[in-house]
């Protein structure tokens, strides 16, 4: 006896598709983790951690007091509907403590070729 595939409906068609945005942060060094934790628990699917540098040379630091400018980047993935979920809780952050310094920000993704990675890049393989 031979097994019918039944066809499966595309998942488009069973699946609301939401634009996505690139939300960067750049805090000082050491508060990473805090925000990509923060990104997760309102729904990121993915977040990605860089160490850099800030391009002020060392006289304007002495002069404006600054020891370390040491800075931590936090590049996440998260669903358009959430930026102000974002943007509440980051601000929450920065306000909680006084070492908590830093920006953040959204770039809207344009464009996306397949639909294999869209569920990838937001976890419903």
């Amino acid at each position: 006896m031979k097994k019918v595939k039944q066809a499966e409906e595309s998942f488009e068609k069973t699946n609301d598709i939401k634009k996505l945005c690139l939300y960067v942060t750049i805090v000082n060094k050491g508060q990473a983790n805090a925000v990509t934790s923060l990104f997760q628990r309102i729904g990121s699917s993915m977040q990605y951690i860089e160490v850099g540098n800030g391009t002020a040379n060392r006289n304007v630091l002495d002069i404006l007091g600054i020891e370390d400018n040491a800075k931590e980047i936090v590049f996440a993935l998260i669903k358009e509907e959430l930026v102000k979920d974002a943007t509440r809780e980051l601000q929450a952050f920065f306000m909680a403590s006084k070492k908590n310094k830093g920006i953040g920000f959204k770039v809207d993704l344009t464009s996306m070729i397949g639909v294999k990675l869209y569920r990838f890049l937001t976890n419903s393989l």
